[in-house]
């Protein structure tokens, strides 16, 4: 009897992937790659892409440790196995600390290797200076160049991008940060690696020689998982997911697919799956939206906010390549800043006009999207939010609309006043956020021949056409969808079209629903 596949879900150890005997998709090849033809190195992935493992596995191999790679693509090429000092900074560690006990986390993992190499510490000195020292005595020691890898380096930034502090984290990083180029000559490879481009600001000026290598084809399959590599190691795995779920390997594929597919990172590169939610969907054998549990941040909410973004009408986006540039300090970071952290991904490139359009790479990320949004609504009572929107959702694809709408009723009701105004638009936006994220096909303002229908439900069986209306009457916003003749646009659908008029009461004290009309 064959012994299970071990899969490392939540593992970035490549030493205790390789000697304890779990699964590893090898990514060797891509990085020698990297090695040989860079020596500064700048890559932007995603949470829970790989970035992590990517480093560990670098530090392995630049420690000469030959035996991890035994089997993999790089043993081929790699002959020589020169054992390197390799200083490596996690700065996520630093992400969650107060901006006055920042400098001494950073100092803590200095001086790990100040013990290390038995160079004595000096309190008093910066982190910059004491980074400095540290790689000239290591050098010194050793007669080898040093290799330092960051893991990270933009968690600090991210976390403090929107509370008015990011001018002093950034100092104090950037002391450390500019000791990279001072250095240079003492440094075999620098690998740095984090979400944000922040690496076109001030925090790396110096470091002029720094190889962005994020959006290059040759590298955009260096984290993540391809359909190959699924395939490959997966198959096994895949298979008992399809036996669960009573369906064809293939037919399980395209549901993988569907979920967790189709990240690009650069314009022709292959669809990439995103390999946490692999992982974790093959190990507990469960379909499920792994990516936003571990990997939503508050600071994309926040970014959201700041720049009032339309998120009906986010996508789909078109960019020049100039635009992914842009540090998420600028005014126009918005869809720079939500590709970067995998909201959004490249799904077209025109090589004519040489712009990029972008979109959600997956159900998992729009699903994720728009339950971000749902907490933005609902701050204090999200589960009595949810607890409504079950009871919405069954009464919805049952057919039952008054009991589906009382349901959305009470869902309204219950959002804080503070978030309401007398917007229609306003109410559009929570409607889309709320049917797109219960799995409802939805659009808002979607222009016709007659006019323009405020928002426009999907499922299986019906499509359902809103007329909104904000202190007026449900019957006027039904007299309009007749008037205007609005289900002609689907004549030859199949589909059974509801007509739906609602009437919105912006009243302080009410601030929901208060009526609706419906016909087929």
């Amino acid at each position: 009897m064959n012994e299970p596949i071990k899969y490392p879900v939540g593992r970035a150890d490549f030493e205790s992937i390789i000697s304890e005997g779990f699964l590893y998709v090898d990514k060797s090849e891509r990085m020698y790659e990297m090695i040989g033809s860079r020596k500064f190195v700048f890559l932007s992935r995603p949470r829970r892409f790989g970035k992590s493992l990517l480093v560990n596995t670098l530090q392995a191999y630049f420690e000469g440790k030959k035996e991890l790679f035994e089997g993999l693509k790089i043993s081929e090429y790699e002959k020589d196995w020169v054992q390197y000092p390799v200083i490596t900074l996690d700065m996520s560690a630093v992400k969650d600390i107060e901006i006055d006990k920042m400098s001494s986390a950073i100092s803590v993992q200095l001086e790990r290797y100040e013990n290390q190499y038995s160079i004595p510490i000096d309190k008093d000195a910066s982190n910059g200076a004491r980074f400095y020292r540290l790689i000239q005595t290591i050098k010194s020691k050793t007669k080898r160049n040093v290799v330092i890898l960051i893991d990270e380096y933009d968690a600090p930034l991210n976390a403090h991008l929107h509370d008015g502090n990011l001018k002093l984290v950034k100092s104090k990083l950037q002391e450390v940060y500019q000791q990279l180029k001072v250095c240079e000559k003492d440094e075999r490879f620098v690998f740095i690696t984090g979400i944000s481009r922040f690496s076109q600001v001030s925090i790396f000026s110096t470091l002029n020689n720094l190889a962005d290598i994020s959006m290059l084809d040759k590298f955009s399959d260096i984290c993540g998982i391809t359909h190959e590599e699924l395939n490959d190691y997966f198959h096994d795995g895949i298979q008992n997911l399809a036996d669960k779920f009573h369906c064809t390997y293939d037919e399980m594929i395209a549901k993988m697919e569907y979920k967790y597919d189709s990240y690009h990172f650069s314009e022709f590169s292959p669809a990439m799956f995103n390999p946490t939610s692999v992982l974790s969907a093959i190990n507990d054998e469960k379909l499920d939206n792994y990516w936003f549990r571990t990997a939503t941040s508050s600071y994309i909410i926040d970014h959201l906010k700041k720049h009032h973004a339309d998120i009906p009408h986010l996508v789909p986006k078109k960019l020049y390549a100039d635009d992914f540039s842009v540090s998420p300090e600028d005014v126009d970071s918005l869809w720079p800043v939500l590709f970067q952290a995998g909201y959004l991904t490249i799904k077209g490139y025109d090589p004519e006009s040489e712009m990029y359009t972008l979109d959600y790479p997956n159900n998992e990320v729009r699903i994720g999207m728009m339950q971000n949004m749902m907490y933005f609504y609902y701050p204090q009572n999200f589960s009595s939010g949810k607890a409504s929107m079950k009871d919405f959702y069954f009464a919805l694809r049952d057919g039952n609309i008054d009991e589906s709408m009382a349901a959305l009723k009470d869902f309204m009701s219950q959002i804080p006043n503070i978030l309401n105004n007398k917007e229609e638009k306003h109410f559009q936006t929570i409607l889309y956020v709320l049917f797109t994220w219960l799995g409802f096909y939805t659009e808002t303002e979607v222009n016709t021949a007659t006019g323009r229908i405020d928002v426009v439900i999907k499922n299986a069986k019906n499509i359902f056409v809103l007329e909104l209306k904000v202190d007026g009457s449900a019957d006027d916003a039904l007299a309009q969808i007749n008037s205007k003749n609005y289900p002609i646009a689907y004549k030859y659908d199949g589909r059974e079209v509801v007509k739906i008029g609602v009437n919105i009461s912006s009243d302080g004290d009410v601030r929901t629903i208060t009526e609706w009309k419906v016909e087929n």
